[in-house]
């Protein structure tokens, strides 16, 4: 009777131990998966792709050209007497520049004048006695074509007279002097006399590759970007109809607005010329994506903090943003940063949200 007391303690002893071993095994399990889960839980950036702008376009360089300029040179022979204007000055089409002597171009207008004025009495005279047939027609034609060959000579030394004047032949900024008070000026020697560019309203030249013509029309808008200075929106107004065989691109001119004149002939810029604008587009950073036999994927994170791999279908591309045409929704959370160390269904911790 004593022996089967004993055995029956044992016994319960046993099963004591049994359970209490049995649920330090499932504790330490339960910890070793939450420390595995912990583990496998791999840190990433996100951002949620959004709806916004954004524009087709093509990036290039080009150097502000006037779009009028003039170098003034004189028809008339003789020395600078006065000059009227300085560099940096603004001028208008006909302005007086620069005086030369013109005492011979008076003189020989003078002369004209009075053997015009002679003739003509002489015509009047000659009139009279027509009239009264006592000449005969072709001694008062003739008399006639004198007095109109006169006047073209009178008319001749009026503007040999005019041509001392040295005036503007456009509106515009005078860039530069060449002529000095005292020089002599040779009307058959070309010398330039002033530089005058016109600076409100200027052109960038622009070489476009031939695959964007089909991109590229008359009217659409670009963006110039100076050195320390704010953008400013030109407009294409001129694509040459030839493509250069050599570059393979085609010459297209845009006019850059230049009013308060900040702008200068000669400035670089760097230029985006602006084929189409989207207004609602889906849009994602272009750190988000993931190339894999020429096609572009995404992770996006569910609301298990899981990932799963998405082909996506791209559109328009600007500096940093894509548009997205189709593989993924508004609103979805996708991984920007520590994509390359992530797998389908792996979990992610996300540690920061970004917004682009």
């Amino acid at each position: 009777m004593k022996t089967s007391h004993s055995f029956t303690l044992t016994a319960a002893a046993a099963i004591l131990a049994s359970v209490l071993l049995s649920g330090c095994n499932q504790a330490n399990s339960s910890t070793a998966a939450t420390t595995a889960e912990a583990v496998i839980a791999i840190p990433v950036e996100a951002t949620l792709a959004r709806q916004g702008e954004i524009s087709s376009s093509y990036r290039t360089t080009a150097t502000l050209e006037a779009r009028a300029e003039a170098e003034v040179i004189s028809k008339a022979t003789g020395i600078v007497q006065k000059i009227l204007v300085e560099e940096g000055d603004k001028v208008v089409a006909g302005q007086l520049l620069a005086q030369l002597d013109n005492e011979r171009q008076q003189y020989s207008l003078n002369k004209e004048q009075a053997e015009l004025s002679r003739l003509g009495s002489e015509l009047k005279r000659m009139e009279e006695m027509f009239q009264r047939k006592l000449i005969s027609a072709d001694v008062f034609e003739k008399l006639q074509w004198q007095y109109d060959a006169l006047q073209a000579s009178v008319n001749m030394a009026e503007l040999a007279l005019r041509e001392t004047d040295i005036r503007a032949p456009i509106d515009g900024v005078v860039s530069r002097r060449y002529a000095k008070v005292g020089q002599l000026i040779n009307q058959h020697a070309t010398q330039s006399l002033f530089h005058i560019v016109s600076n409100q309203q200027l052109e960038a030249v622009v070489h476009l590759p031939e695959q964007q013509l089909a991109q590229a029309r008359v009217g659409q808008n670009a963006l110039l970007q100076f050195a320390g200075m704010t953008p400013v929106t030109a407009e294409l107004v001129r694509i040459s109809p030839v493509v250069d065989a050599a570059s393979g691109t085609v010459r297209a001119i845009l006019k850059v607005a230049n009013a308060q004149q900040l702008l200068k002939p000669g400035m670089f810029a760097q230029v985006q010329l602006q084929f189409d604008v989207k207004a609602n587009a889906l849009l994602l950073p272009k750190r988000a994506l993931m190339s894999t036999d020429n096609n572009q994927t995404v992770f996006v994170i569910d609301s298990e903090n899981k990932v799963s791999r998405k082909q996506v279908h791209l559109g328009y591309q600007a500096d940093d943003t894509v548009e997205v045409l189709s593989g993924l929704a508004p609103g979805e959370q996708v991984v920007i940063a520590g994509q390359s160390a992530l797998k389908d269904e792996a979990l992610v911790n996300v540690v920061t949200v970004r917004e682009f």
